[in-house]
């Protein structure tokens, strides 16, 4: 029997149904990460409350909701802590939100469209992140 190792827990916030799916299916195909789906902010946030997670990934497409979640996380408001290490998808320029979205220390900012191994990437380095460690 094979025993499986046990994979850091990401939660994932995106609203599109088909690239959250594509995001799980290839992550779990290639045991990088296990993700914890929310569709939303609103969704994410009871997850936040009672789960320690590892790491996010995090639409900031969701309005200013999104952001002002991030410095709530940053400010350890919740069970992940405020170092935990994030990567912030975005569907537009952030210019005018770039020196807010840089003070909040993502790990990596990707702009949506992006190549799902440019995600995988950042995902994998994410996971080897030290803050991610005992």
């Amino acid at each position: 029997m094979k025993v499986s190792a046990v994979l850091p827990a990401v939660l994932l916030v995106e609203p599109q149904f088909v690239l959250r799916r594509t995001i799980v299916t290839v992550a779990r195909e290639l045991q990088l990460v296990e993700f914890h789906e929310a569709t939303s902010v609103a969704r994410a946030m009871p997850a936040l409350v009672s789960k320690r997670f590892t790491g996010m990934v995090i639409d900031l497409g969701d309005g200013p909701e999104a952001l002002q979640m991030l410095e709530q996380v940053r400010s350890g408001a919740f069970a992940c802590g405020a170092r935990i290490p994030v990567i912030a998808m975005t569907p537009e320029s952030i210019a005018s939100r770039a020196a807010l979205l840089e003070s909040l220390g993502p790990v990596s900012v990707l702009r949506k469209p992006f190549k799902i191994g440019q995600l995988l990437e950042s995902v994998r380095a994410m996971a080897e992140h030290p803050s991610t460690k005992p």
